[in-house]
């Protein structure tokens, strides 16, 4: 809650920002170095004896930190951020699987006010000292909040590990999805039999990260009966949910989760394809959603895009520069009916699709191929603008 400065000018002490605060405030933040927090949160943990004891790895309490510190930054610049909700319920789930104690988990958080506040103190100059006093106070709220979030991310995923068959399933299911190389058949089938599903079966996985992950693991804690539709597992922070396919399309208690926009979902043939599916999914959910859509096989060209993105190959797909020459007009046109093409790979529905007629939209390709040197009428030349338009 921000107050307004007293008329007279005067700066009384106060326990609640002013208006008038926010310029310094936000300098003050943007001064912060991401690095130096990690490093000093990571120095204080060792001395919690959990943390201690290296049942997280270094380099993922380093990720986590960084995130957690991004997330809380940007969550006292703007009120209604959700990045710090997302890192706070990544790290309750993560610390539950790890084995550490909700006590430790929350005592390993409060050091993040107080890494948070010294760094504040240590950017700060003495005109600031009443600014700081004033804003005390909200860090240690949004911390508090952000303990919150952890606390529930860490009770939604013991939730999912009440018993020892759950975490036998945890180990077998990690061991199908999150290996560095492929498991041989001969162990998926070991696998499939140890949790009691057919090897042959065709599989859906589906993968969330981020804000989506939190919303997919915040429904499944809510619903016994998905969960128990379902196998579960990590890869690094992304959620993956396995169920056959069979299941998937006629099971009830998978409605909402079939009609959820949610992640990215992909299809394959047998246990031995979920490793490659589950690789796959991954690297979908973490493109944007397009208009709230869900993730899938359709989007491989931004995928691939995003994979040729800083490379060497994206001289190939670079011809922008070419439609310059276009007014802006004709360059929309030009690129409307290049796409419906693409999109319908023929000259009739595109012209059906943006109601013209069928000689504008070939006059338009033809336009394109004299600016670009590219005929989208060739398939393996217009895989050149399939994957720079994507």
């Amino acid at each position: 809650m921000v107050t307004a400065m007293p008329e007279n000018g005067t700066s009384p002490l106060s326990s609640r920002p002013f208006a008038a605060d926010q310029d310094r405030w936000l300098t003050l933040l943007d001064l912060l170095d991401l690095d130096r927090l990690a490093r000093d949160f990571l120095v204080r943990l060792e001395e919690v004896d959990e943390y201690a004891e290296r049942r997280v790895s270094g380099e993922e309490l380093a990720a986590a930190a960084r995130a957690s510190f991004a997330g809380l930054i940007e969550r006292m610049r703007v009120a209604d951020s959700t990045k710090a909700q997302a890192a706070a319920f990544a790290v309750g789930t993560s610390r539950a699987r790890a084995g550490i104690s909700r006590a430790a988990l929350m005592t390993a958080i409060r050091l993040d006010y107080v890494v948070l506040w010294n760094a504040l103190v240590a950017v700060a100059s003495e005109d600031d000292a009443q600014l700081l006093l004033r804003h005390a106070d909200y860090v240690w709220q949004v911390v508090d909040e952000y303990a919150g979030h952890a606390q529930d991310g860490y009770l939604a995923e013991r939730e999912l590990q009440t018993d020892e068959r759950q975490l036998l399933e945890r180990a077998l299911v990690s061991e199908l999805v999150d290996t560095e190389e492929r498991p041989p058949s001969a162990r998926t089938a070991e696998i499939a039999v140890a949790l009691g599903v057919p090897a042959r079966a065709h599989w859906v996985v589906l993968a969330a990260e981020g804000t989506e992950a939190v919303a997919l693991r915040q429904t499944l804690a809510g619903d016994p009966r998905m969960r128990e539709s379902l196998l579960s597992s990590y890869r690094g922070a992304t959620l993956l949910l396995l169920v056959t396919a069979t299941a998937w399309h006629t099971r009830p208690a998978l409605q909402a989760l079939r009609g959820s926009e949610v992640g990215a979902v992909v299809t394959v043939e047998g246990i031995d394809e979920v490793w490659a599916g589950a690789r796959l999914a991954s690297e979908l959910a973490a493109l944007p959603a397009r208009n709230g859509g869900r993730r899938g096989f359709t989007d491989w060209p931004r995928l691939v895009r995003s994979q040729l993105t800083g490379t060497h190959f994206e001289l190939v797909l670079d011809f922008e520069a070419k439609l310059a020459e276009c007014s802006s007009a004709e360059r929309e046109a030009i690129e409307e009916s290049v796409r419906a093409y693409l999109e319908t790979g023929s000259v009739q529905a595109a012209a059906s699709q943006m109601f013209c007629h069928r000689n504008t939209i070939t006059n338009r390709l033809r336009r394109f191929t004299e600016l670009t040197g590219i005929d989208v009428t060739v398939p393996t030349e217009a895989a050149s603008v399939v994957l720079a338009w994507a």
